[in-house]
């Protein structure tokens, strides 16, 4: 069992660092369309991260490291930051199970799959609240990034915002012509 184990590690890590030793296409990531609502003082936003985990994420995901997907939101009022929060979605893949354990803090939520499939869809959507009765007049902004991550079979660091070409995927929105629309 432990023969098998250690077999799907090792391939998993091989499979990654060919990765890093063939060209990479690049993705063009990018925030979809996104839909504010509100209720009462609390807002509610929903958008998508697409074209970003295409090419060579798959087997970035199944290398058995955790890989985190990082959001920064900020909400301005009048120039000042009135509200800043930082949130990541988390996976990592276990090659026994074969199953990708995916955590999301924006949703507060955790999954597991074993279709990487569902792992894009769920790991692409984000749905963030925030409560203020004064949100009117307020613009808010969501960037996403990657992090640097070490590659113990390299013994290297690795930027994964280079499977983005460097660019990160902004949004960045006035909420005023949404909550006055009641």
């Amino acid at each position: 069992m432990f023969q098998i184990l250690a077999e799907k590690v090792i391939s998993g890590l091989a499979a990654f660092s060919m990765l890093l030793l063939s060209s990479y296409q690049g993705n063009e990531a990018s925030f979809s369309a996104y839909t504010t609502s509100f209720l009462d003082d609390r807002m509610f936003f929903e958008c998508k991260l697409e074209n970003a985990f295409e090419n060579d994420f798959e087997e970035i995901f199944k290398s058995g490291q955790s890989i985190d997907i990082f959001f920064s939101l900020k909400i301005g009022l009048r120039g000042m930051i009135i509200h800043e929060e930082e949130f990541r979605h988390s996976i990592i893949f276990d090659p026994l199970t074969q199953l990708f354990s995916i955590e999301l803090e924006d949703q507060d939520l955790s999954f597991s799959t074993n279709s990487y499939d569902e792992l894009i869809i769920i790991i692409s959507n984000i749905e963030y609240s925030y409560r203020d009765e004064n949100i009117q007049d307020c613009t808010l902004t969501l960037k996403a990034y990657l992090p640097k991550i070490r590659l113990i079979a390299l013994n290297k660091d690795f930027d994964l915002m280079m499977l983005w070409k460097f660019n990160e995927p902004k949004l960045t929105t006035k909420l005023a012509s949404e909550y006055n629309e009641d």
